[in-house]
């Protein structure tokens, strides 16, 4: 009798991402306790305990138009040869890997990526592609950074702060995407046995930049409605679930030049490798929205508020996700067929 196939071991079992949830339970509650017992934060629990429960709906209806967005991206980004259901999966996986696993956010695409080459796409497509989403879906950040540093820096748009952090964070992206956008001419040679593991893991980095590169305009030649307005929506529908927040709890928030700015540089915290970025996020977004100007108290409520959304509800569906695509990888022969129909296609 043949054992029966198992799901590939580099896939998270859904037990181990509940134990993860639970290690992220542990640390909001203890983060909550934190913000409970402190003295000197009466003001923030006021405010917790009289939030509008009406813009608390508004903020959940943004964070999950925020992850349908990103469910678009994704199937944009594979130019729609994987259907609304596997790529919901893969997106809905993604999101919840970013949550539950403490890789900086990169998790989520390269766990998309081996994803697909477990379904049986060929890793040509699925690893560049996964790069290139996950620079489209950056570049959207850093386009904000610029477009709302130059406005509000300029004047179009108000912001109640001085260059320094208007216009400077707006050149410095700038710098950034120019950098990037150059990877991709990068004359990268293939790793061989005789070097060392470092050289070699560089030269496989190096290739993979370049690759999401090369693949990211090439995605954007296409003009994808659904690749494009994802990554847009994936960024606007989760500044729009901070604002909500802190209509709940009162208002309080800096101009909107100044908001985007705070939002889309505090996320920088997010690199902190704790699961779903605990500690070095809310840190981040709340030190930025103080230093453009918003109330720390206000600031405080609406930020550990707009959290609890954005790390529970993707971490709800990403293990919903992740069981599905253990039972779809146990599938042996629909992989089989996957690898066929791309077989197909690359034949001359």
């Amino acid at each position: 009798m043949t054992a029966e196939p198992t799901a590939p071991q580099d896939v998270p079992t859904s037990a181990a991402l509940l134990r993860r949830a639970l290690g992220l339970v542990v640390l909001l509650a203890v983060l909550v306790l934190v913000v409970s017992v402190l003295p000197g934060l009466q003001d923030v629990r006021a405010r917790f305990s009289q939030a509008d429960p009406v813009w608390l709906g508004v903020t959940f209806a943004c964070v999950l138009a925020s992850m349908l967005s990103y469910w678009a991206a994704v199937r944009g980004s594979v130019s729609r040869r994987i259907g609304w259901r596997g790529s919901w999966n893969l997106a809905m996986a993604e999101q919840g890997s970013n949550v539950l696993l403490p890789t900086g956010g990169i998790g989520g695409p390269a766990l998309g990526a081996i994803v697909m080459r477990r379904a049986g796409v060929p890793t040509a497509f699925a690893t560049p592609r996964s790069a290139a989403l996950f620079l489209l879906t950056s570049a959207a950040s850093f386009a904000a950074i610029i477009l709302a540093g130059t406005a509000t820096g300029v004047g179009l748009l108000p912001g109640g702060t001085s260059w320094l952090g208007t216009l400077l964070p707006a050149s410095l992206a700038v710098t950034a995407v120019a950098a990037v956008a150059g990877l991709g001419q990068l004359p990268v040679g293939p790793p061989s046995e005789a070097q060392g593991f470092v050289t070699r893991w560089g030269r496989h980095l190096a290739a993979l930049l370049r690759d999401g590169v090369q693949e990211s305009f090439a995605l954007l030649r296409e003009r994808d409605p659904l690749l494009l307005g994802g990554c847009v929506g994936y960024l606007a529908f989760a500044v729009a679930a901070v604002g909500a927040c802190f209509q709940a709890v009162g208002g309080g928030g800096p101009p909107i030049g100044a908001f985007v700015l705070a939002y889309t540089l505090g996320q920088a915290g997010a690199l902190i490798p704790t699961p779903g970025g605990v500690g070095g996020t809310e840190g981040g977004l709340i030190g930025l929205f103080v230093l453009y100007g918003a109330p720390a108290a206000p600031t405080a409520a609406a930020i550990l508020a707009y959290r609890v959304f954005q790390l529970g509800l993707p971490a709800i569906l990403g293990v919903i996700a992740f069981g599905r695509i253990r039972r779809r990888l146990r599938d042996e022969e629909l992989t089989a067929e996957v690898e066929a129909t791309w077989d197909d296609e690359a034949a001359p």
